[in-house]
């Protein structure tokens, strides 16, 4: 029997509309579903994630880092700032002569510009490399109690506490729980590393409330310390916080990203690379599996490449422990310290 032609023409119209929204409806689940990445607003923009001017971040890192007759000259105004003069001479006194010099230089031209992140991050990287020297020096001459000399006491967390009580911004608040996290680096015993991994988060998350929910250096920041706590201890807050927590964080940043179509392969394959870490934590393997294996496709760096094979040989029974062994041999490699923010820029 012919059906009529209202019939048909309904059934066209069915199945014009299915074939449109199959194709959206599979991205969607691909994105949100496979992958496991959030939705993000609409009206996201980069100064609002803190991904702003990375170009512009990677140039000043190599001026500041570069001695005054290096090839790396200034190529803008903003570059000949008053601050970045004086970090550059900082960094190039303490470079001379490899003890404290140049660092209130390098403080003068961080209080000239409090929220630079990369200025922010040359002091911290500076302090942890002079710090690092000297506890291996007391170790070496067999000092039971070292102590620090004046110019490196309490630094850098005292001098970013100074910098956030003078005008408390998302920025500040960020330089100082990463502060935190340095020290407990430089002191991985217990006794410190849980407080300090406690007051890092509690700032992550106050400049998180305060530059907004979408501030990616706070998130990848909260992230990490959520992956690096010990999966079998009890730790500070663990009954107030949930067992995907670092994924949540580490998911959101690449989900940001992507939307920005912003970050360094490095970077990509980086963040990749501890979200897949992330979902082993919260039981997630295959999950953790799929995100190792973008990793590897976007990033072909040779440590993080050969950090990707020796997770692909784990077994699943045994992936946590050996998970945790990697991740403490990660946090051992101060001549690069995790918390280094060049990650970001370069």
């Amino acid at each position: 029997m012919t059906r009529p032609a209202s019939i048909r023409s309904r059934g066209f119209w069915c199945t014009a509309a299915l074939l449109l929204i199959l194709p959206a409806t599979l991205y969607g689940w691909l994105r949100t579903g496979l992958l496991d990445l959030p939705s993000l607003p609409a009206n996201l923009t980069a100064e609002a994630t803190g991904l702003a001017d990375l170009d512009r971040m990677r140039r000043l890192n190599a001026l500041i880092w570069s001695d005054s007759d290096s090839a790396v000259q200034p190529q803008s105004a903003e570059d000949l700032a008053p601050g970045a003069a004086l970090v550059r001479a900082g960094i190039a006194a303490y470079r001379r002569s490899g003890t404290c010099a140049g660092l209130e230089e390098i403080r003068q031209g961080l209080r000239l510009e409090p929220n630079n992140l990369v200025f922010a991050n040359a002091y911290r990287m500076v302090v942890f490399a002079l710090r690092r020297e000297f506890l291996a020096s007391a170790r070496q001459e067999s000092l039971v109690a070292p102590k620090f000399p004046p110019e490196l006491d309490g630094q850098p967390i005292r001098f970013f506490e100074e910098l956030d009580r003078d005008k408390s911004t998302r920025e500040t608040k960020l330089h100082l729980a990463l502060a935190w996290v340095d020290e407990m680096l430089l002191f991985p015993a217990l006794e410190i590393k849980a407080p300090a991994s406690a007051e890092a988060v509690n700032l992550l998350t106050a400049a998180i409330e305060q530059g907004g929910s979408d501030y990616v250096p706070a998130l990848f920041a909260r992230g990490l310390n959520h992956l690096h706590r010990p999966a079998r201890l009890v730790w500070p807050e663990s009954t107030r916080t949930p067992r995907e927590a670092a994924a949540q964080d580490l998911r959101r940043c690449i989900a940001i990203g992507r939307r920005l179509g912003v970050g360094s392969p490095r970077l990509q394959g980086a963040l990749a690379l501890d979200l897949g870490d992330a979902y082993v934590k919260a039981g997630r393997i295959s999950l953790a599996r799929s995100w190792w294996q973008i990793a590897q496709n976007q990033c072909k760096d040779a440590d993080l490449q050969g950090a990707i094979r020796r997770r692909y040989a784990w077994q699943d029974e045994e992936i946590l422990d050996r998970l945790e062994e990697e991740l403490d041999r990660s946090r051992s490699e101060l001549g690069h310290p995790m918390t280094d923010l060049a990650l970001m820029w370069n």
